[in-house]
């Protein structure tokens, strides 16, 4: 007979169960040598693996100016920036957010034995959301500003990882109860009662976006373009089982 006492998830889960025996579960887990004549400790685990098709897409693009005034240069970039947070004011469900700025000082190669300084800056914008299509017209319409594409890939978003564990959970933890059975029957034991259980969460990596080779002209007319790749979702359950 199988009995579970408690139920914890945060990022690990873990379940402590009580088993029907003179020792607690603490004692059986810490220390084998404790248990009664007759019972047997099973320690195993199980990984259950899907990959899942990514469903978010993030574009990330930067403006870049350079001028011999600081001042004229950062209204340059502030002026795009404005410009750029226009444009995706009345777009719906997508994440906008600004990036790092930067502005600093330039020296290029001395030219008839005189330095030349110039102020060069540069700022981003990311765009993060489910709709592909609406993000990479919008991406487009930035590169016509003058942006350029700084990175632009697919991942898995955290809600549709989450749904996929609690899919994968179950499985696993059937599993793992069904081999520790099966351990036990091959030892001639007739029942077992799981003692701990820790559940293992993990997510794979993403692929890299896929964009169309053009032309510098042409990518001022065109929308980027990408495809989404696969990450794969894991999940491992770890058991003791006593059994008897």
């Amino acid at each position: 007979m199988k009995s579970f006492n408690s139920l914890l998830l945060a990022g690990i889960l873990s379940v402590v169960a009580l088993p029907t025996t003179l020792l607690s579960t603490q004692a059986v887990a810490q220390d084998i040598n404790l248990l009664p004549e007759g019972q047997t400790l099973i320690t195993l685990s199980v990984t259950e693996r899907v990959k899942v098709e990514q469903d978010t897409l993030i574009a990330t693009l930067r403006i870049e100016r350079e001028n011999r005034d600081s001042e004229a240069l950062q209204r340059e970039i502030n002026s795009a920036m404005t410009q750029a947070l226009a444009a995706t004011e009345n777009v719906a469900d997508i994440k906008v957010s600004t990036g790092y700025y930067s502005v600093y000082q330039h020296s290029n190669e001395p030219q008839g034995g005189r330095s030349s300084s110039v102020w060069r800056g540069s700022q981003s914008v990311t765009l993060e959301g489910k709709d592909s299509q609406q993000i990479l017209e919008l991406a487009g319409e930035l590169q016509g500003m003058g942006f350029v594409m700084n990175n632009l890939q697919y991942t898995l978003s955290t809600e549709r990882a989450d749904e996929v564990r609690d899919g994968l959970m179950e499985s696993a933890i059937a599993r793992a109860t069904a081999n520790a059975e099966r351990a036990a029957a091959a030892m001639g034991k007739s029942s077992i009662d799981i003692a701990t259980l820790d559940i293992d969460a993990a997510m794979g990596y993403s692929q890299p976006y896929a964009m169309a080779r053009m032309s510098t002209s042409a990518m001022a007319e065109a929308a980027p373009v990408a495809d989404a790749g696969e990450s794969e979702v894991s999940l491992t359950v770890r058991i003791q089982a006593v059994a008897q």
